[in-house]
């Protein structure tokens, strides 16, 4: 609200108010921030992630995905945007296109995690690519090695299961979820 009290054309600062509004549930609110954020700066990083997520919210897989891409494509550093598009794909039954999003995060996710093994989300997201890719067994060692060396990491843990759920493997995903 300051921001924009202070200049109304700033379009992250549109998108700021949009993800809080998002969070409350105030969807109609959040579009309308949302929709002047894009009309500022469609270029801008947060703000396709502010719109990627307000659609992600509400369902609408299809118009998400548009957000996501172009995020992914403003910020080549960025593997979260990526990685949500396997869940929107997935959702919209889009087997080809939830395998390349999972071979894109994991190259994004994987090069972070090499650079920063202490990276828990960046390692959740490798396994979570790993899973998708049914690369198994690769997928539960980087799991173990990740849990110990971070197992407070609620996150990544919540990444970890999210995968092996996806693998029909609830009994791992649950211990994961389980008490730290």
């Amino acid at each position: 609200e300051r921001a924009l009290s202070l200049d109304e054309n700033l379009g992250e600062a549109h998108a700021a108010k949009a993800r809080v509004l998002t969070s409350d549930g105030r969807y109609d609110e959040a579009l309308a921030e949302i929709e002047a954020a894009l009309r500022l700066d469609s270029e801008s990083f947060e703000v396709n992630t502010a719109a990627a997520r307000l659609y992600f919210t509400q369902r609408r897989h299809a118009d998400a995905v548009k957000y996501y891409e172009k995020a992914a494509a403003l910020m080549e550093t960025d593997f979260s945007s990526v990685s949500m598009l396997m869940t929107c794909y997935k959702a919209m039954g889009d087997q080809a296109k939830t395998r390349q999003s999972a071979q894109r995060t994991l190259a994004r996710s994987e090069k972070i995690a090499t650079q920063e093994p202490d990276n828990g989300l960046a390692v959740g997201y490798v396994v979570v690519s790993l899973c998708v890719l049914g690369e198994v067994e690769r997928a539960k060692d980087l799991a173990k090695r990740a849990m110990v060396l971070d197992p407070d990491n609620l996150n990544m843990r919540y990444n970890f299961a999210c995968g092996f759920a996806e693998l029909g493997e609830f009994d791992v995903a649950l211990d994961l979820l389980g008490p730290v």
